[in-house]
């Protein structure tokens, strides 16, 4: 009788050895299907990439929204997206300001950017070369880093690419037609 508990000891300890080996052995085994795949990076030289599709009436409230937090209010203007790209704003001059509206045609380039070419300005009354205009506004506000003004040239490049949305996210334009609102942007991590 005393080999029989004896033999049921070792018998029932094996089993809960062997339960336990099994056990573990499933427990540390790595995971197989979708989840294991999805795990893994992408390869350096891809990029995540995704494209926002916008027109011209959600361009301006975003726009005029990013102007006002960017910019803090220290630049008096804003911005209207219909067919053309319109700045209206104040200059001050002396001890008053002047109220301005700056027609521009906008163009997406083939690096992302965005390129803004001087169409018509109004000033009060008076006619003014745009040049002249656009040196003075350079000279009198400071403009974000990826704003280029170029008096010289009629033109406003902003530079859509050096814009810093979010932490290791950029963004480009794809395509800027104001006259058939059709505007799309791609935001991406870039390679």
């Amino acid at each position: 009788m005393r080999n029989f508990w004896k033999l049921m000891f070792f018998g029932l300890l094996s089993v809960i050895l062997i339960a336990t080996a099994v056990i573990a052995y499933l427990l540390l085994r790595p995971v197989e299907g979708e989840q294991a795949n999805a795990s893994q990076e992408a390869p350096p030289e891809s990029r995540a990439e995704f494209e926002v599709i916008t027109n011209r009436e959600d361009l301006t409230i975003v726009a005029n929204r990013f102007i006002e937090e960017e910019l803090g209010g220290s630049i008096d203007y804003s911005v209207l997206f219909d067919d053309r790209v319109k700045l209206n704003g104040e200059i001050p001059i002396f001890s008053t300001s002047i109220d301005f509206q700056m027609s521009f045609e906008a163009n997406a380039l083939e690096n992302g950017n965005l390129l803004l070419t001087q169409e018509s300005l109004s000033l009060g009354a008076i006619d003014l070369p745009v040049s002249s205009v656009l040196k003075f506004i350079d000279d009198s506000y400071e403009f974000p880093e990826w704003v280029v003004m170029e008096p010289q040239n009629q033109q406003i490049v902003v530079q859509v690419t050096e814009i810093d949305v979010a932490q290791g996210l950029n963004v480009k334009t794809n395509q800027f037609d104001l006259e058939d609102d059709e505007i799309s942007f791609s935001i991406y991590v870039p390679k």
